[in-house]
């Protein structure tokens, strides 16, 4: 299992919307633009995901991705400056490379890491040459700055597809993370899981301690899922007090497992409001999305049916439990 730096890092660039999108103007313009200021033929938005850099931009070369073990980004964005590479042939890291000692030549790097709001680095923008060369600063300031535009970019996106109350994804970006992550495990060939959980008689919540306690009450329970679960672990709110959650890497059992561990972390929990203190329970049912191979279980909106038949189910046998379901 990759560790939990490269999972933070999928996860955020996932949240932005982009991998395995079409290109767009918005991003072959900073292509360009890298290509020409710099006086460099290649210029590159890489997107460093698990096992693999993807452009989303590429300015002279003739592909999409590449393996995370041939990637000059993959080692860039380890760190916190531009990384900058002036002969590969002469770099005990890149010296072997196929992208080195293959038909593209390379010689030159330089990549600025993409930084996301909290600070993780996700890609570079970055340019190449087949030459020895470095930069001058005022270059390497524009790349600096053409990063910068990039990064915002990104970040515009990845707002956009959260709630705004609780902080969690919402229900459009559970449609694109279950489509990466079915391409995914059919990639890497492993499984994961789908939820979807309600808090239990929400209104008396709100009809008791008011409409500010039931808000602040449904911002603490993302949060704990936050806190609780594991950094490759999403959550989205797809209703009023009903959220649906991903566990990357996480057969049925496991997944039930740990979303039985987050009801008793809820259950435990006293919430304050002016009016009072009060408690939560929260039903739940689970069900795996890909096999242990990989291979889908069945596409999400069947998912969806199935562990929402399993929320009724945990709901009629007495709520605050987590059923698993096939």
């Amino acid at each position: 299992m990759p560790g939990k730096d490269v999972l933070l890092r999928s996860q955020v660039l996932h949240s932005m919307n982009v991998l395995d999108t079409p290109p767009e103007e918005t991003f072959d313009r900073i292509t360009r633009l890298a290509s020409a200021s710099i006086g460099v033929p290649i210029a590159l938005v890489s997107l460093v995901d698990e096992d693999r850099q993807w452009f989303k931009s590429v300015c002279g070369l003739d592909m999409r991705e590449t393996p995370i073990a041939h990637s000059f980004c993959g080692h860039a964005v380890e760190g916190n400056d531009p990384l900058i590479i002036p002969d590969a042939t002469r770099d005990a890291r890149f010296a072997d490379n196929p992208f080195v000692v293959g038909e593209e030549a390379i010689r030159f790097y330089a990549g600025v890491p993409l930084r996301s709001s909290e600070g993780v680095r996700v890609g570079t923008v970055c340019v190449l040459d087949r030459i020895p060369r470095t930069l001058t600063a005022k270059q390497l300031e524009i790349l600096r700055d053409l990063a910068a535009i990039t990064a915002h970019e990104l970040e515009l996106r990845r707002v956009a597809s959260t709630d705004a109350l609780t902080g969690a994804w919402n229900r459009r970006m559970l449609d694109m993370v279950a489509t990466n992550e079915f391409n995914r495990a059919r990639r890497v060939g492993r499984p994961f899981s789908v939820a979807i959980v309600d808090i239990d008689h929400f209104k008396l919540v709100n009809d008791r301690f008011g409409h500010e306690a039931g808000d602040g009450a449904l911002f603490a329970f993302a949060d704990i899922f936050r806190k609780v679960m594991r950094t490759e672990d999403w959550l989205f709110r797809i209703g009023g007090e009903e959220f649906a959650a991903v566990l990357i890497g996480a057969g049925r059992n496991a997944a039930a497992d740990a979303m039985d561990r987050f009801r008793r972390e809820i259950a435990g929990r006293a919430f304050v409001a002016d009016r009072g203190t009060f408690t939560l329970t929260m039903s739940g049912a689970v069900a795996q999305a890909a096999n242990d191979d990989g291979t889908p279980a069945a596409t999400l909106p069947q998912l969806l049916d199935i562990v929402d038949r399993g929320l009724y189910r945990a709901k009629s046998e007495g709520r605050n439990r987590i059923v698993a379901v096939t």
